[in-house]
C-alpha cells in the first residue's frame, strides 16, 4: 500500500484497488452493483468485499436461474397451501361444491316462481271475493310471465369453463 492508509478513513474505488491488490475498474463494478456502502470507510468496505467474496466462493450469489427457481418455489408453496386451504374448508363445510350451489339455485328459482304464482292467485281471489267480481287473468299474463322469467334468469345452466356463468366459478375441488 503506498500512501500510509487508515482504515478508518473514507474509501475511495482507486485506493480500495490498491490496498486489496484489484483494479479500479473492478472495484467500481463493486460500487455500480452496490457492493459496497456509499461514503463508508475501508474497514465497512473490506468487510463487505470479504463477504461478496465468500458468498461468490460457496456459489450462493444470486443469479437469474436460481432467482426464477426460487420464484417458481415459492408459487408453487403458495398454490398447495391455497389447495390444502380449499380441503379444509371443504371438510368443514365452510365452501361448496359447484354441483351443491347449482341444485341450490335452481331449487330457490322452482320455490320463487310457485310463490310468485301463489301470490298472484291468492291477490287475484282476494279481489274477486272483496269486490264480487270476476278478474279476467289473461291481462295478467304478460306481467307474471315476465317475472317469471326474470326468477328463472336466476338458474344456472351447466355450461362448460370458459362459456361464462357458473361453468367459470371455482369449483374447490
Amino acid at each position: 500500500m503506498a500512501d500510509n492508509l487508515s482504515l478508518d478513513d473514507q474509501a475511495t474505488q482507486s485506493g480500495f484497488a490498491r490496498l486489496v491488490g484489484a483494479s479500479q475498474p473492478a472495484i467500481a463494478k463493486h460500487c455500480k452493483a452496490e457492493v459496497f456502502t456509499k461514503d463508508a470507510s475501508y474497514r465497512v468496505w473490506l468487510h463487505e468485499y470479504c463477504e461478496r467474496l465468500r458468498t461468490e466462493a460457496a456459489g450462493r450469489q444470486a443469479n437469474e436461474a436460481r432467482n426464477r427457481r426460487d420464484m417458481a418455489q415459492a408459487v408453487e408453496s403458495e398454490a398447495n397451501a391455497q389447495l390444502k386451504m380449499r380441503e379444509l374448508y371443504k371438510q368443514d363445510q365452510l365452501i361448496l361444491d359447484i354441483e351443491s350451489v347449482r341444485k341450490a339455485m335452481v331449487e330457490w328459482s322452482t320455490i320463487g316462481k310457485n310463490e310468485l304464482l301463489g301470490a298472484v292467485e291468492s291477490i287475484v281471489i282476494a279481489i274477486e271475493s272483496q269486490h264480487a267480481i270476476t278478474v279476467d287473468r289473461e291481462p295478467l299474463q304478460p306481467n307474471i310471465d315476465a317475472a317469471l322469467r326474470a326468477i328463472g334468469s336466476y338458474e344456472i345452466e351447466s355450461l362448460a369453463p370458459g362459456e361464462g356463468g357458473a361453468g367459470d366459478l371455482d369449483t374447490a375441488a
